[in-house]
């Protein structure tokens, strides 16, 4: 079974719900967004972050579980690839990442939170992204 974060949108805020022993993993519990503090939203498999360079912000983890097939927990790293390309920062971001699976991963880009990026594996990626665009437009 997969486990997935649980990710709403309720009161003009993003919550992420981290469930079973991925609290224990990833050393967080559940957490809240507002929704000013999410730039965007997008959903893409993980062979699309590499090519992209997304996944090149998932290179140290500290602290957390970082298997091949699961990463849950604090992890550093730089854009690569096309986007460093396009001139995105080298400097060290910080993200949380709950993912289970290589396919259908929320990339989230936050500002002004402790997290740069939260990577989560969802049961519902393009409700959630319909969701969040509708939130946005209404703001």
């Amino acid at each position: 079974m997969v486990t997935m974060a649980n990710v709403k949108f309720e009161d003009n805020q993003m919550i992420v719900g981290i469930s079973g022993l991925d609290k224990v993993w990833g050393f967080k519990g559940d957490f809240k967004i507002p929704i000013d503090h999410v730039s965007d939203l997008t959903v893409e498999s993980r062979d699309q972050m590499q090519k992209d360079g997304k996944w090149g912000l998932v290179n140290l983890r500290a602290p957390g579980l970082g298997l091949p097939t699961k990463k849950v927990g604090t992890f550093y790293g730089s854009f690569y690839g096309e986007a460093s390309q396009m001139n995105q920062s080298k400097k060290s971001k910080k993200s949380y990442l709950d993912v289970s699976s290589k396919d259908n991963i929320l990339f989230v880009t936050l500002n002004n939170e402790k997290y740069d990026y939260l990577f989560l594996t969802v049961a519902n990626p393009a409700e959630l992204m319909s969701q969040f665009q509708r939130l946005k437009g209404n703001q």
